[in-house]
């Protein structure tokens, strides 16, 4: 399948030149295997192909998009010609041919993995980790998810890039069944290597679950928060992430506009999009325009260094594209996407940044709806954990949190557990890679 998706790339890029018009060809061969997890047992698997060939052309200073599946090459350019007649008129340029970095995405043993049908293996690893952890600790929903594709991006320039990359996740939620109400915690982890242990995964879900059996109350006064890296991943990823958006501060919808070369943090912190990075979650050499990888700095020791723009964006805010064009699929045309997000700080050790008589929070809901312009945002936290003396001492249930998060940029102190994560909500995805962090500036409150 692989030689047919080259193929009909050449084909179309051929068929442009003779017809006098540039663009560029993005083509796609990805499969997605799954198996879930229901009420303790493994349930059901599904596999997805996604094939296919996304096409931009340009045609009198009009970009058109249209899309086809290989053997219908000539449809899918006539497509994206019509499509040209109706848009506005861009002076998008498309990259030359350049060199790219050596970055590792591709991993053959979970190619084998995949070939060798072992994602029921490690769906039961899974559910073993869980249910050997306590009798009444059932794992009721999750599952494995295995991923291989090929791409090719090509334009008029004389451009041509092939790739393949894998991944691989395991997520499992833990139950403790109750006559009126049951207690449920989460686990799961991402990798693009076969590096993954599900029965530990599974476990660490019944550890959380196991320790959330006593219901305790919120208590009174400031309380310092200390957010778990999936719980960061969200308020940040959702909360300020958009506001690095080139769009967004070209259109004045980013908290950080006008503010370039200004100080937004304290020294210490450093967030940027590197997709260079080996095995990173969204890294790859380059970008689904063709634009060669590179790492790009968003804050600096403090400092707002700048944002991430895909081509089209580049054009309008009159800059260049640092390589963050993405397509959610062959069938979409590229949107400004971060791909793998590295927040670091001072490192220090997690038992030492556990808040003493503060809480744990491990997951929360409503981070997309914070504003990005002012940074404000208000969610709910579950599961929260008091703790005192290192130690989780019961489960806190209705606790919300609310701030401000370029506020919080301030104060905030990251620990050393640094991990690699991936969720979506809607059509937005995130792929970071970020520790735990404690906050003693957040508002908490509870029923």
């Amino acid at each position: 399948m692989k030689e047919r998706l080259v193929e009909g790339v050449k084909e179309i890029i051929e068929a442009m030149e003779k017809r006098g018009l540039k663009g560029d060809v993005y083509g796609v061969n990805c499969r997605n295997i799954e198996y879930g997890i229901k009420k303790g047992e493994l349930a059901d698997s599904s596999e997805y192909d996604d094939v296919g060939l996304g096409i931009r052309v340009i045609k009198n200073g009009r970009l058109g998009f249209g899309f086809c599946s290989p053997g219908h090459e000539k449809k899918g350019l006539d497509q994206a010609i019509v499509f040209s007649k109706v848009s506005q008129k861009i002076g998008l340029e498309f990259p030359e041919e350049n060199k790219v970095p050596d970055v590792k995405t591709f991993d053959k043993k979970v190619e084998k993995a995949i070939s060798q049908g072992k994602g029921a293996d490690f769906t039961q690893e899974l559910i073993d980790g869980c249910s050997s952890y306590a009798d009444d600790i059932l794992p009721t929903l999750g599952g494995v998810e295995l991923f291989i594709g090929d791409e090719v991006v090509a334009n008029t320039n004389g451009l041509f890039l092939e790739k393949t990359r894998t991944a691989m996740l395991g997520s499992v939620m833990a139950t403790i069944p109750g006559e009126k109400t049951s207690i449920t915690a989460s686990e799961k982890e991402v990798s693009k290597k076969c590096d993954i242990d599900f029965e530990k995964v599974g476990i660490k879900s019944a550890e959380k679950v196991d320790s959330m059996r006593e219901e305790i109350d919120l208590p009174p006064g400031d309380i310092p928060v200390m957010l778990g890296s999936r719980s960061l991943n969200q308020l940040f990823g959702f909360g300020l992430i958009p506001s690095f958006n080139g769009e967004n501060v070209r259109k004045g919808k980013s908290v950080f506009s006008d503010r370039l070369n200004e100080r937004v943090a304290h020294d210490r912190l450093i967030l940027k999009d590197d997709p260079t990075q080996d095995w990173g979650i969204g890294s790859s050499p380059f970008d689904d325009e063709g634009v060669v990888s590179r790492p790009s700095e968003l804050i600096s020791e403090g400092v707002l260094k700048g944002f991430i723009y895909d081509l089209k964006e580049a054009q309008k805010s009159e800059t260049t594209s640092t390589g963050n064009g993405l397509r959610a699929n062959f069938k979409s045309p590229p949107d400004i996407t971060e791909r793998n997000l590295v927040l670091r700080g001072k490192d220090i050790t997690y038992e030492e940044l556990l808040p003493d008589g503060g809480i744990l929070v491990d997951d929360v809901m409503g981070a997309h709806t914070a504003n990005p312009v002012s940074g404000d945002f208000s969610v709910v936290a579950n599961p929260v954990w008091l703790i005192e003396d290192g130690e989780k001492k019961g489960r806190i249930q209705g606790v919300m949190l609310s701030g401000n998060l370029p506020e919080l940029l301030d104060t905030i102190h990251f620990a050393d557990d640094h991990k690699k994560t991936y969720m979506s909500i809607g059509s937005t995805s995130l792929r970071l890679d970020t520790p735990s962090a404690r906050l003693d500036e957040v508002t908490v409150s509870g029923k």
